[in-house]
């Protein structure tokens, strides 16, 4: 995982285009705190990462939804060979658009909250370039079931169907 995009170069889609809900769109944030934590460890993001889950979630949900976020970064990060672009949270004009493999990522995620097992897997399987994704579609599942909000209408998933994505975390 390399750096975050240098302001004034391609920041990808809008965030305001994807229709990501406030809690997918904090999700993003935290994510993309722990993404700088990994890129530039002296900037110790990972504080940043607990610190807005927390004001974003409160003290009930917020670690959870932070470790949550932690383990679907950590597996995918395992996984991929090349490198994971994004977007910095910190900057206003960055945090405003996603990049592809951020995109790749948020999808497989909404995915799972709308119990479509399948569209989880494709946009894991890209997102995993073609590795097994098993880890990182456990970890995604664990922080759906666990920190977002289901859509109206969408009854939670039948986890005995797919060990792969029942399991939380290993």
């Amino acid at each position: 995982m390399s750096g975050a995009h240098p302001c004034g170069t391609d920041r990808g889609t809008p965030v305001a285009d994807l229709g990501y809900t406030a809690e997918q769109r904090h999700v993003l944030t935290i994510a993309r705190h722990y993404f700088s934590s990994f890129a530039q460890p002296d900037r110790q993001g990972w504080l940043s990462a607990i610190s807005s889950a927390l004001h974003l979630f409160d003290h009930d949900r917020g670690p959870v939804i932070a470790v949550a976020t932690l383990a679907m970064v950590q597996t995918m990060r395992r996984t991929r060979q090349s490198t994971f672009r994004f977007n910095s949270a910190d900057c206003p004009a960055c945090a405003a658009h996603v990049t592809p493999q951020e995109r790749a990522m948020m999808s497989a995620l909404r995915a799972a909250v709308q119990g479509r097992d399948e569209a989880a897997r494709a946009h894991a399987a890209i997102l995993c370039e073609g590795n097994d994704a098993a880890d990182f579609l456990r970890a995604v599942q664990c922080l759906a079931d666990r920190a977002l909000t289901r859509p109206v209408g969408t009854a939670p998933r039948d986890q005995t169907r797919d060990p792969a994505l029942a399991a939380g975390p290993r």
